[in-house]
This record gives structure tokens, C-alpha cells and sequence, in this order.
């Protein structure tokens, strides 16, 4: 009889990270000290936070999640509409659509770092996925299984579920194991100073604190001579038929001007600074947050190709990772495969059409063959598509060339050597 196993021996999570927890730890989880509730905050009273974090969702509700099979010749087919996974991912519950899900995650992404994925099933039902406030969730850790559960807080009480009822994904945190770093915790300080001074700025406008100039007298006027001088003044020297016109103040010894000093003006840049750091953290490029003072047609698209490549693109990739890695085994289809369907992007385009043509000349020097050039776009094989052909200048195509056998008299004249045109420059 084999012996049994001792349960360290079992464990699944990182040995390291299991000396880090206690007994305290139990329970209730760890309370997500990265996910601050007045993170949601910025979202809500930082314009920068919310056009940065709407557009990054926005982008992300785009394309559609395809459920792909994998073919027997090679390949990725679609499972189609009908299929349970498709299903779920385009109709995501009752009162979610696709788009719901993906601009919520995005979102609890963008404001936490974190975003948590409840994979509910009722009985005799489909699968459901909810998502839920990442500042009310709590992990569960587990010494053996490195998560035991979650917790979510609600405002009736906890609910808990278990490891393979929720989906997580997070942004990788150096400092903490069990929390994602929200692109808000670098860009924060920078924020409250853009905020610090739109509050300053609000606040000197409203209450009129500073007035244009000060008349200095010798002499102390009362109310009554005070209102009679603003009186006589404003009927003087208002209106457009007083524009410029001297004054004459026998009382009055001196007059200072005052102005906006350096300190009062550098809200103005603060602001500006505050969304270059927004811009940084979360990846967006100033024009496309409004930010026009030097903005042309040319550059405007390639920030919109620099934000798709550079943003969207490892977002998708990190998204796709997760829902093939986690979520598709947890229903039951570890052979399946999710892919995000970016035809339809316009600044992707440009990219695509170079592709094509690089491929094209690949093709047509015998570099390539179809089936390879189908492998590379998760295309299965073709019954003909090992063969490569060429056709001859002004005539009609040659017969296909297997790859690895000499090409025919023909493209041996039309190469000048004599030697194989397949699988080489020439």
C-alpha cells in the first residue's frame, strides 16, 4: 500500500508566501488594503481619472470575445453562438451585456487594480458571471491550496465563495501577494495637485478675494462715505460709454495695483502636469484625452495606434491569458480557446494591411507557404497549401512546386542559376 502523504508535501501554493500567513488570517481573509474605497473617488471627481480609465473600457468593449476549437488539421474554429461558453461570454446575465462586463472590469481594473469575476449557477440554469466591487472583496489565503475562498462584504452582511467560484484577475503588485496595485496608488499625489488646484482656483473666483487695485487715504472713511465713493464711482467710470476715463480723488494719497503672483498662477501648470501623469500611468496619450494645444490629424492617429499597441493590445493579451487559463477549465472546456476578434479596430489596420503585404512577398518568393502563412493566422491547413507556385511575367501560372523539390525548367531559366527558388531569396 502507498503511504499517505504528508500535507506539505501536497500543498499547491508558494512555500515562501505560506510562511507569510498566520492563524489571523483566516476567517474573514485579508481586507484589501491596496483597494481603497476612496479610489473610486478619483473616478468620480478627477476629470483626467475618468477620461483616462472610460476610454480604456470603452476600447475594451469593443472587440468581441470569439470561443474557438481547436481544428483537427490545426487551426482555431469558432464553436458558434449555440455553444455554452459563446453564450455565456455574449450574454453575461440578465441584466449584464457583453459590453457591461468588459467596461465594469476594465473600470475596477483602472480604479483598483483588481477586478473579481462571481461565477454563478443556479439550479437547472446556465452559467451567470457577476462582477463585484473589488473593495468589498476579501481573499481567503490558504497555506496548502494558496487561496482557500473569497469574501465579499455586503452591506447586509458577508457572502463567501469558494476558490472556484470567482475569477481574479490583478495587476501584479511587487509589495503584496494577495492585492493588485491600482495605476491610481503612483499617479495619486499628482492628481490631488491637479485637484488641489482647481479647488484653489474655485474657491479664489467665487469668494472674489483679490480686488484689481487699493486706494491708500490718510484719513478712516466710514461705511456710510465708504458706499457713497463706490456709488459715485460706479456711476462714473461702468459701461462702455466710460471706457479709460481719468479719476479724480481729492482724499486719496496712493493706489497699488495688485496681480496674480507666480505661486497663484502655477494651478494652471499644476493641472497640466496632473494629466501628463494620468497620461503615464494608465497609458494614454494626451490627445486622445483632449488634450489638442498641439494635436494634428497626423499625430492624433498615430496616438491612437501607439494606445491601441502599447495598451490595449498586453491588456487583451493579459485578459485572454486569464479566461483560457482560469475561467474556461472552471466551466468544464480546458480545450477551448478565447480570443478577442480586433478586425474591427481602424488604428489596427495599417498594421494589418503591412502585414499582409509582407506576407504577400514572403508567398511569392517561396519563402512561405499558404499553410504556414494559415498557421500564423490560427487558420487550418489546406489540402494544397504546401506547394508553392509562381506565375511566370505575362504568362499564365505555373503548376504548384511541392516544397523541397526542384522547380521545373521554367523557374530554373527564370532564376538564372539553376538552383531551387523555394525556400530562399533568390
Amino acid at each position: 500500500m502507498r503511504p499517505a502523504v504528508p500535507r506539505e508535501a501536497e500543498q499547491r501554493a508558494n512555500r515562501a508566501v505560506a510562511a507569510d500567513l498566520d492563524r489571523f488570517h483566516g476567517g474573514s481573509g485579508l481586507w484589501p488594503e491596496w483597494a481603497r474605497t476612496e479610489y473610486g473617488d478619483y473616478y468620480a471627481t478627477s476629470v483626467s481619472v475618468y477620461a483616462a480609465i472610460k476610454l480604456r473600457a470603452d476600447a475594451l468593449s469593443r472587440p468581441a470575445a470569439v470561443v474557438y476549437r481547436r481544428a483537427a488539421e490545426g487551426g482555431l474554429l469558432p464553436v458558434g453562438e449555440a455553444h455554452p461558453v459563446q453564450r455565456l461570454l455574449d450574454r453575461v446575465n440578465q441584466w449584464y451585456t457583453r459590453g457591461d462586463l468588459w467596461r465594469a472590469t476594465e473600470i475596477y481594473l483602472g480604479i483598483w487594480g483588481t477586478a473579481f469575476w462571481a461565477l454563478d449557477r443556479p439550479e437547472n440554469g446556465a452559467w451567470e458571471i457577476w462582477p463585484l466591487r473589488p473593495d468589498r472583496v476579501n481573499i481567503v489565503p490558504d497555506r496548502a491550496d494558496y487561496i482557500r475562498g473569497f469574501v465579499y462584504q455586503g452591506r447586509n452582511g458577508p457572502v463567501a465563495y469558494t476558490a472556484d467560484e470567482v475569477l481574479w484577475l490583478r495587476y501584479f503588485n511587487p509589495m503584496e501577494e494577495y492585492a493588485g496595485l491600482s495605476p491610481l496608488a503612483p499617479a495619486r499625489l499628482a492628481v490631488d495637485m491637479g485637484r488641489d488646484g482647481l479647488r484653489f482656483n474655485r474657491n479664489f473666483l467665487r469668494n472674489s478675494a483679490r480686488p484689481d487695485f487699493v486706494l491708500l487715504t490718510d484719513e478712516n472713511m466710514t461705511d456710510a462715505e465708504v458706499q457713497e465713493f463706490y456709488n459715485r464711482w460706479e456711476a462714473r467710470y461702468r459701461g462702455p460709454a466710460n471706457p479709460h476715463r481719468p479719476a479724480i480723488a481729492s482724499f486719496v494719497r496712493d493706489i497699488k495695483t495688485l496681480g496674480f503672483s507666480h505661486r497663484d498662477m502655477d494651478f494652471i501648470q499644476g493641472l497640466r502636469w496632473s494629466l501628463e501623469e494620468v497620461s503615464r500611468a494608465y497609458g494614454v496619450p494626451k490627445p486622445l484625452l483632449s488634450d489638442l494645444e498641439r494635436a494634428t490629424f497626423s499625430n492624433i492617429n498615430a496616438a491612437e495606434r501607439m494606445f491601441w499597441r502599447n495598451t490595449m493590445l498586453p491588456e487583451i493579451q493579459f485578459l485572454e491569458e486569464h479566461l483560457n487559463r482560469m475561467l474556461l477549465p472552471r466551466l468544464g472546456y480546458p480545450d477551448l480557446v478565447v480570443r478577442f476578434d480586433l478586425s474591427a479596430i481602424e488604428a489596427l489596420r495599417e498594421d494589418e494591411n503591412s502585414r499582409v503585404s509582407r506576407e504577400a512577398q514572403l508567398l511569392d518568393r517561396g519563402v512561405l507557404t499558404i499553410n504556414e502563412v494559415r498557421r500564423a493566422r490560427n487558420l487550418p491547413d489546406v489540402r494544397w497549401g504546401d506547394t508553392w507556385a509562381k506565375a511566370p511575367a505575362g504568362g499564365a501560372p505555373a503548376a504548384p512546386t511541392p516544397v523541397g523539390e526542384a522547380p521545373s525548367p521554367a523557374m530554373q531559366g527564370r532564376n538564372g542559376t539553376g538552383t531551387k527558388g523555394v525556400g530562399r531569396l533568390v
